[in-house]
């Protein structure tokens, strides 16, 4: 007696000690178990060509023939054009989540029978938010230091933008943009480099930091701390940082501590993408091109504005 195998979603992300996108791993997971899948995940160590590898894999491997849908997390936006025509040629749906394939409209348009979409939260609004916040938490103004994910990343382009935009008219100053590559060692590097040449020299004085991610803001508190000690300057450490994801159990409760003055809650992109996947497969229906996620404020924006300064 022979058993057949279950069609399976196959989830690829760039780095799951990421708390964020372990929170959409264990999302799609329960999603693929709630509609009777089997469920696998890959994560490609933020290389571009370990992803595309795996991709390639899967494509051609044992499994390929029972995928039910493929959820991507692209470790960049590019290069992924050949794999995706690959898969797509197979008939298989692809969901994208965070970050949109530079070709994706060109691929929906050569593949028009095939669900090609991708599913992000809100990332302009997140700017917005941040800049609401700012405005809110320096309500006299200031000088502050803002620590973007990878900046090739249209992620955080889209936040840089939002936040920017946001600040407009007001006396609000961004000093700086740093690189923080959407982890604590490289924002905590970055800031602590930043922090050393300019306080040093008396050139800026920051006023707050604000991060793209609250594990860039952990790495950043962590720089804050160790240029007051070296510079012999305590109140460094108490400069105040933002960040964004609001995971409950990491930047939400930074937030409840005191150790982060706010941050934005992202929620999972990993259901959303699966329920789209299966949904597209039932009715036979291709979705629109972008599914996009609400964000919101942690604390919320008039408890944040009515805190006592």
């Amino acid at each position: 007696m022979t058993t057949t195998a279950r069609p399976v979603i196959a989830l690829f992300l760039p780095d799951v000690a990421n708390e964020y996108q372990e929170m959409v791993r264990d999302d799609v997971a329960r999603a693929a178990a709630r509609a009777g899948l089997d469920f696998v995940s890959h994560t490609a160590g933020n290389s571009v060509m370990a992803q595309l590898q795996q991709l390639f894999g899967w494509l051609h491997g044992p499994d390929a023939g029972r995928t039910r849908g493929l959820v991507v997390m692209p470790v960049l936006q590019t290069a992924l054009d050949r794999v995706i025509r690959e898969g797509a040629r197979a008939g298989l749906p692809w969901a994208f989540i965070q970050r949109r394939p530079d070709k994706l409209d060109a691929l929906r348009a050569e593949f028009p029978e095939v669900p090609l979409f991708i599913v992000m939260p809100d990332q302009r609004e997140i700017g917005a938010i941040q800049a609401r916040q700012l405005r809110a938490l320096l309500p006299r103004g200031g000088t502050v230091l803002c620590v973007q994910g990878q900046a090739a990343s249209s992620p955080a382009q889209a936040r840089l933008a939002g936040l920017k935009q946001g600040l407009e008219g007001s006396t609000v100053a961004i000093a700086a943009v740093l690189d923080g590559n959407w982890t604590s060692e490289d924002a905590e590097k970055a800031a602590a480099d930043w922090l050393f040449l300019m306080l040093r020299a008396g050139r800026h004085n920051v006023d707050l930091v604000a991060c793209h991610s609250d594990e860039m803001a952990t790495g950043v508190k962590k720089a804050l701390a160790v240029a007051a000690e070296k510079l012999q300057r305590p109140e460094v450490a108490r400069i105040p940082v933002t960040g964004c994801d609001g995971h409950p159990q990491v930047g939400r409760k930074l937030v409840d501590e005191g150790a982060l003055a706010a941050t934005i809650v992202v929620p999972s992109t990993g259901a959303p993408a699966v329920d789209q996947l299966l949904k597209a497969i039932a009715t036979r229906q291709i979705p629109p091109a972008e599914l996009i996620l609400h964000v919101s404020s942690y604390p919320d924006e008039r408890a944040l504005a009515a805190r006592p300064r």
